[in-house]
């Protein structure tokens, strides 16, 4: 343990009758740190960060904040130097100010200082003008602006968000998720959030702690959760959509030979010759060329069979030995107009091709 480290976790365990819910060997968090919790339905996230929160009693293990181990016979002391935000406000049944304000009260600050720090968080939310409104008669937006002002008004040493836009429209959440983002940068809260839509995580989190069956199984940044994924499971939940089962057939310089199908890729990772491997691909990373010729290593011939909308781009579906889905705008692929049954060629570099056991 570091002296900037906030919260560590040491062989935490929890079992609920006969089936255990987390198995934890090792977690940390630093302190500025924001740390995003991923994984599919049922993964053990948010009883992970209830956990951590000191809202749920682990079977077993160690639980220590800032070095000092958690006594579960008397967990609000710590709990009062946390903030949460939940999808549900849970807000009061009175004003704007008095809900922001609630906290404040409730953990002892001195009254005459309330009033200037609830209205620095109403204007950094954007919310003073409803100040005085009922929340009641609140958007769910605007109510979530509340929610995060009434975390964020008490200066936590650590702020927790489980999925807290989930219910919210695309507009107002994308919103929220940069303001919210501007604010964790500014002012470098060390926070832990939970969510679904991995969109979200470059913007709000430095680290990405990937669970699966109640086990952290990968822990990295955005970037290596998104382009190494270690597992099936991590590559599915990070938008790979090519998973192409292959033998590695020769090494040479720093670059492996991967049979997949009737077609030899190349990559610069390292296996051993004769290993079964699945080659991961993101669409995003294959480029299409009009007609038959080569662009370079892995450059192979195919067909697009189907060209499905995607946002603003096009998902192409190439038949080439196997199904491969591409990413593309049809205006920026090099040779002319991609159009479903045409012959195409299609190339990756090595350096994007991602290998992992079977």
């Amino acid at each position: 343990m570091s002296s900037n480290t906030i919260i560590e976790v040491k062989n935490l365990n929890l079992t609920k009758g006969k089936k255990k819910i987390l198995d934890i060997e090792y977690f940390s968090l630093e302190e500025g740190e924001a740390v995003a919790l991923i994984g599919p339905n049922g993964a053990g996230k948010s009883t992970f960060m209830q956990v951590l929160m000191l809202l749920q009693r682990p079977t077993g293990g160690e639980l220590f904040f800032k070095g000092d181990r958690v006594d579960w016979k008397n967990p609000i002391a710590y709990r009062r130097r946390m903030a949460m935000v939940f999808q549900e406000p849970l807000l009061l049944d009175t004003t704007v100010y008095h809900n922001v304000a609630s906290g404040l009260k409730l953990r002892g600050f001195k009254a005459d200082t309330i009033p200037a720090k609830v209205s620095e968080w109403l204007r950094r939310l954007e919310i003073a003008h409803l100040a005085e409104r009922q929340a009641r008669y609140l958007s769910g937006g605007e109510s979530q602006r509340v929610s995060l002002a009434r975390a964020l008004v008490l200066e936590p040493e650590v702020l927790f968000l489980d999925e807290p836009f989930v219910a919210l429209d695309v507009p107002t959440r994308a919103a929220l998720t940069a303001e919210l983002a501007r604010i964790l940068r500014d002012t470098r809260i060390t926070s832990v959030f939970v969510t679904h839509d991995y969109s979200e995580v470059p913007l709000l989190a430095e680290t990405v702690a990937v669970l699966e069956q109640g086990r952290i199984i990968q822990k990295a940044s955005p970037r290596e959760v998104m382009t190494r994924p270690v597992s099936r499971t991590v590559a599915s939940l990070v938008g790979v959509e090519n998973m192409i089962p292959g033998k590695v057939v020769g090494a040479q310089d720093g670059v492996v030979l991967v049979q997949a199908g009737p077609h030899q890729f190349k990559s610069n990772m390292t296996a051993p010759v004769g290993t079964d491997v699945l080659i991961l691909l993101r669409p995003e990373d294959i480029k299409i060329f009009k007609g038959v010729s080569r662009h370079g290593d892995n450059s192979i011939g195919g067909k697009i069979r189907e060209l499905l909308p995607h946002s603003y781009l096009y998902k192409a579906v190439v038949d080439c030995g196997f199904p491969l889905i591409a990413l593309v705008n049809p205006e920026q692929v090099v040779g002319g107009e991609v159009l479903a049954e045409n012959e195409i060629t299609i190339q990756f570099r090595p350096d994007k091709v991602h290998l992992i056991g079977q």
